[in-house]
């Protein structure tokens, strides 16, 4: 099936300005208005192709926003080392899972990702406690360990590379943020190159999905970077976050 380029324009487009501005939910936004808006394609089909096109849209951010030194380039190989690996075995699990039972994981860890970033917004703007960060980095196995889990769950779904492993770095691992994010991306890049190659060598990629996504996708993560400098990002990241639920919840009633 040959899906049409207007819908996954769009979206991506959306869902490059958003990551533009806010350096989160690539494959959150994109795979969740995907799944939306083509209901009659294979979960499979779309979790391989918006893996795809997150890899040309986060290529794009990083070189947009990000100049990595070597302290964060250390941190985000460390994750990506736990990272890639499980992200082949996620899209290969995702290839024996019947659609009945992969949406509802998708749904599930959409509003996983929703939560964390209203969460997120929530304490930010508050700004009820200092964030405590690390006196020095964490140890290469807490790295690995939790890049593993989130690199599975990114393999198995195609969502959660940026801000779940942010959240990981951000959080239990104490990292200082803004390293965090630097980190994330690193490991995040690596890790959806990974998962994309198993998807596609497993026949999970619709190329007119991935264009027509990419399309959208790559002006809207240039222009969302130069908005980034512009509006606040913490705000967005909540609001972004409430879109996300909203489609996991749309994602679940359709499954009735």
């Amino acid at each position: 099936m040959n899906p049409g380029l207007l819908p996954a324009t769009g979206i991506g487009l959306l869902g490059g300005v958003l990551v533009g501005m806010t350096g989160v939910g690539a494959g959150s936004v994109i795979a969740a208005f995907l799944l939306i808006a083509y209901p009659s394609l294979s979960p499979q089909m779309i979790v391989g192709s918006a893996t795809a096109q997150a890899v040309v849209m986060k290529l794009f951010a990083v070189g947009a926003r990000r100049k990595m030194n070597l302290r964060e380039m250390r941190l985000g190989l460390g994750m990506a080392a736990g990272a890639a690996p499980l992200a082949s075995a996620g899209a290969y699990v995702s290839h024996q899972l019947h659609a009945t039972v992969l949406k509802p994981i998708m749904a599930a860890v959409l509003a996983l990702v929703g939560t964390i970033l209203v969460i997120q917004s929530i304490r930010r703007w508050r700004a009820a406690e200092p964030h405590v960060v690390a006196d020095q980095d964490p140890g290469v196995v807490k790295v690995g360990a939790l890049g593993s889990l989130v690199g599975f769950i990114a393999g198995l779904t195609s969502i959660g590379t940026g801000t779940l492993f942010v959240s990981a770095l951000a959080g239990p691992l104490r990292v200082d943020a803004h390293r965090a994010v630097a980190a994330a991306l690193v490991a995040g890049l690596i890790t959806l190159v990974i998962s994309a190659i198993t998807h596609l060598a497993l026949g999970h990629v619709n190329a007119a999905l991935v264009v027509g996504t990419c399309i959208g996708s790559v002006p809207g993560v240039l222009l969302g970077t130069w908005f980034a400098t512009k509006l606040p990002a913490q705000s967005l990241r909540g609001a972004i976050g409430g879109g996300i639920l909203v489609a996991a919840a749309i994602a679940l009633a359709s499954l009735r």
